[in-house]
């Protein structure tokens, strides 16, 4: 199909200034037409039943428009695709149409339909009112009142393949406008909090050590219980052996357990004189004894002695594996509990470690985190430091109000790995067991201390919003303030919370009559003033972009609108003091100005909202968290490996925007970003520390790029297994600009397939054979094909293997195949490759395709609205200007913030 665009672009007025005014008159839409060749072949099968006053369903082929320009059209159509994907149309009583035909005419209509419905959902440029998405209210309630607050309970922003800050997506209902309400009331006592504990500096350290004594306590606790429940089962012992009571043991032999272990000791109320096991010390429930059986034979003891018998338990601790070491309690994790009388605020936490002769490389890592219980930890350091010369780390932690429960204010270290979920932890500790027969998983990391400090806060620390309200008393004990001090106050917090935009004098009476009524009804003074200013956290000047239309043309952006626009595009949060300051003096419409401050914000910490915001939401990140990793089959890949992966992508893109890289670095590039845990997890040599950094890699590395990703390959399968077939979309969809179809409904499934026991291969060509599916699959597929040198979890491979299961799901040892992966193929229509890297240089020539799906991302990330074939000139501007600065990021940035669309109204 062609796509047939005239934008006529009248009326720019360019002056010293800025952009004055900028419209659209007129937008011809492109034509989505129905080839005549594949119409022909509908009606040659179709029009018998289909056709005249007297069709079948009463839907005619002969009237159906080769155009497809309104919905009503495209409705009657989609039938037709619907019918033909489900097999309903041709009847099975009538001739089949042709396999290859039918594929290439259903490849034909489902684009022309996705090309229809974009058509017809184009909003022609018009962006819909836009309130903050839960990032951005987080983020500016963050730069108002320099608190942090979870808005998890908020609706989510994100709407069907959109971004976040789609104006349609973003609505607003009663009950969000009360959680509104709430959550700046809690934003607010946190801002109060964290003011009255300003200058507050406290500081606490764990000495490790205190672990072995429990150690010692606990193997004496183990060989007093044992002895006690030896005394008490030779008793039992002895009762079985008397022959008085034959008749008791044979009875007890012949019911359901009779030849379970230890059943005489479970049945011990039978024998006549035999005294309860409470006597030597165990509590039981009902008839429970097993707490003395238990005691027998001390399962931990091997190891507890094992661990008495280490080096440095004097000055410090080791970490274990959970199951083993009597921290078992703390699920083997070293804890220090913050004291609650300690407020909020920025903390730093601090912990001195070493590894032992037993770390090997990838058991050189401890996970830092908040609650024992929580499968996620908050970070993980590389420990390079031995027990002789331990290493210091240091962590920054913020504790919010949120932190109120003693699991959120309970800090933990483990060794990484060892504690994702029970049956990993059990998995470990078998592990361990099997190599050290009796004792256990050896001890690979050593801690000497660990502590948290409260840092005191700085006069700069103090945000703009607490600023505004500085001059008014925070505690309950000051005198009244006065109306005019009030008014001053809620005049500049409500100026600095609606980001530059004057309230009137109207609102800010309203204000302080509201406070006063507080007041009067008996609240007390920071009450009446925190639900007062929750008022204006909760007005539309506060929740809303305000970009009000004053005419039907569309209208150049005030100063204040374009910083307004701009902060939020490069960092999802309001303008800092310098653009409010060119905003005052009408200086961010001058081209060199607003340019100068592109690339300013792009250099701000800040900018990392931008990175993670976009960069999720373009790549469709959700579906890193669509699955569990199989860790019986990956064991390596454990959670913090997982972050690591998920943050490479981050740090990828924001390496590129730190040193306006060229964008087609991530289809192929000779370095990756990465820290030590993904270095170690990659095999990448000579990479230590936390921080992400810039790696050369060898010519025959296959990293590189999104497709030398870990991440990116764990999103195409299920945690356990690949899915060549979401690896091949995702590449079409991300990389190459070329999209597949919606996969249709009711594809019947291949019944002979059912029990087989087939290479990935041969499963997903068979499903070639239907029209339906070859005809997205013949694109898709062989894409994926090239990719499956990388397993489920983006591990380099050679072989493969499917493992059938019987009816009870344990594995067929008969029903198991191994072969050698072949990622050969070719794409459709286009060049054969013979492996992977063939592919990945075949991906890394569509640059344009690329830059182009990048740009297309980007105007709807930025201007809050799909991308519509209005856009078309807007597009070819921006991908041209980035040609010619090789497809260097910034360019792609500053031509979108150049342009008339951005700056308009």
């Amino acid at each position: 199909m062609k796509k047939i665009f005239n934008l006529i672009l009248i009326g720019l007025v360019m002056t010293g200034c800025g952009l004055h005014s900028v419209f659209l008159i007129a937008a011809e839409a492109p034509v989505v037409t129905i080839a005549k060749e594949h119409f022909l072949l509908l009606q040659s099968h179709c029009l018998d039943c289909h056709s005249m006053n007297n069709a079948e369903a009463a839907f005619r082929v002969d009237t159906l428009p080769l155009t497809i320009s309104d919905i009503e059209t495209a409705a009657r159509w989609q039938k037709v695709l619907n019918a033909l994907n489900s097999g309903e149309m041709p009847p099975k009583e009538e001739p089949a149409i042709e396999k290859s035909l039918k594929a290439d005419f259903l490849d034909h209509l489902a684009n022309a339909m996705v090309a229809a419905r974009r058509n017809l959902a184009d909003q022609k440029g018009v962006i819909t009112m836009r309130r903050l998405n839960r990032r951005e209210y987080q983020n500016t309630l963050h730069e108002l009142l320099g608190v942090e607050i979870n808005v998890n309970d908020l609706p989510s922003d994100i709407g069907s393949g959109s971004f976040d800050t789609v104006g349609s997506n973003l609505y607003m209902s009663s009950t969000q406008f009360e959680q509104y309400m709430a959550l700046g009331r809690e934003a607010l006592d946190e801002a109060f909090e964290w003011k009255a504990a300003f200058n507050v500096h406290n500081i606490l350290r764990f000495e490790t050590e205190e672990i072995t004594s429990k150690v010692a306590k606990h193997i004496e606790y183990q060989l007093d219980a044992q002895s006690r429940a030896t005394e008490w089962t030779k008793l039992v012992d002895e009762a079985v052996a008397k022959p008085e009571n034959a008749n008791i043991v044979a009875e007890i032999r012949a019911g359901p357990l009779g030849n379970h272990a230890h059943i005489f000791y479970r049945s011990w109320k039978k024998f006549p004189g035999v005294p309860a096991p409470e006597t030597f010390g165990f509590n039981t429930v009902e008839n429970n004894a097993d707490k003395a059986i238990t005691a027998l034979r001390p399962f931990h003891l091997p190891y507890h002695r094992y661990y008495l018998e280490q080096p440095a338990t004097d000055t410090g601790a080791y970490l274990a594996a959970s199951n083993e070491h009597p921290s078992v309690l703390d699920n083997a994790t070293i804890n220090l509990l913050v004291p609650f009388s300690w407020p909020v605020g920025e903390y730093v936490v601090r912990f001195r470690a070493g590894t032992t002769e037993h770390a090997t490389s990838d058991r050189k890592f401890i996970e830092f985190g908040i609650n024992p219980r929580s499968q996620q930890a908050l970070s993980v350091h590389e420990i390079t430091g031995t027990i002789d010369a331990p290493q210091v780390v240091e962590i920054p932690l913020t504790m919010t109000r949120a932190n109120k429960e003693r699991a959120n204010r309970s800090l933990f270290l483990r060794e990484k790995g060892t504690r994702d979920n029970w049956d990993q932890a059990t998995r470990v500790a078998r592990e361990g067991r099997s190599q050290n027969h009796e004792i256990g998983r050896t001890f690979a990391l050593w801690v000497d201390w660990i502590e948290i400090e409260r840092v005191p806060a700085s006069d700069e620390q103090t945000s703009a919003g607490m600023a505004a309200i500085s001059h008014l008393p925070h505690d309950d004990n000051s005198e009244m303030p006065s109306d005019y001090d009030l008014y001053r106050a809620f005049d500049q917090f409500s100026k600095t919370a609606f980001r530059g935009v004057e309230p009137s004098p109207e609102y800010v009476n309203r204000l302080v009559q509201i406070y006063q009524s507080h007041r009067k009804l008996g609240a007390k003074h920071t009450d009446s003033l925190k639900d007062t200013l929750a008022i204006v956290l909760s007005s539309p000047m506060f929740l809303y972009h305000s970009e009000p239309r004053m005419a039907e043309r569309p209208r150049a952006l005030t100063d204040h609108e374009l910083a307004n626009r701009l902060a939020y595009f490069l960092w999802s949060g309001p303008p800092d003091h310098t653009l409010y300051s060119l905003a005052e003096n009408s200086e961010v419409n001058q081209p060199e100005v607003l340019s100068e401050q592109v690339s300013r914000l792009l250099s701000d910490p800040r900018m990392e909202n931008f990175v993670t915001g976009f960069t999720y939401q373009w790549l469709g990140l959700d579906r890193l968290d669509f699955f569990q990793v199989n860790l019986d089959k990956h064991p390596r890949f454990d959670n913090s490996t997982r972050q690591a992966a998920r943050i490479e992508i981050y740090k990828t893109v924001k390496y590129l925007l730190n040193n306006n890289g060229a964008l087609t670095d991530l289809l192929k590039s000779d370095y990756v970003v990465i820290n030590s845990v993904l270095a170690n997890y990659y095999g990448i040599d000579g990479v230590h520390g936390d921080h992400y950094r810039r790696v050369q890699l060898p010519e025959d590395s296959p990293r590189g790029g999104f497709l030398g990703m870990s991440a990116i390959h764990l999103m195409g399968g299920n945690g356990d297994t690949t899915s060549p077939v979401e690896r091949g979309a995702w590449v079409l969809r991300k990389l190459l600009h070329d999209p597949p179809p919606p996969a249709p409904a009711n594809v019947p499934q291949l019944a002979r397939l059912a029990g087989l026991t087939l290479t990935t291969r041969e499963r997903i060509l068979a499903h070639q054979e239907e029209p339906q599916c070859a005809s997205c699959h013949r694109k898709i597929d062989p894409i994926g094909f090239g990719l499956e040198n990388f397993d489920a979890v983006g591990n380099w491979r050679t072989e493969d293997s499917f493992q059938v299961v019987d009816d009870k799901g344990k594995p067929d040892p008969d029903k198991k195949i191994t072969w050698k992966v072949d990622p050969s193929g070719s794409l459709y229509n286009g060049p054969a490759f013979e492996n992977y890297f063939e592919l990945r240089d075949l991906v890394a020539s569509h640059e344009e395709d690329f830059a182009r799906g990048f740009t297309e991302a980007l105007i709807q990330y930025a201007l809050g609205r799909p991308v519509g074939f209005t856009d078309e000139r807007l597009i070819e501007n921006i991908v041209q200007e980035a040609r010619e600065h090789d497809f260097a990021i910034h360019a792609f940035i500053h031509a979108l913030v150049n342009s008339p669309e951005f700056q308009l109204k």
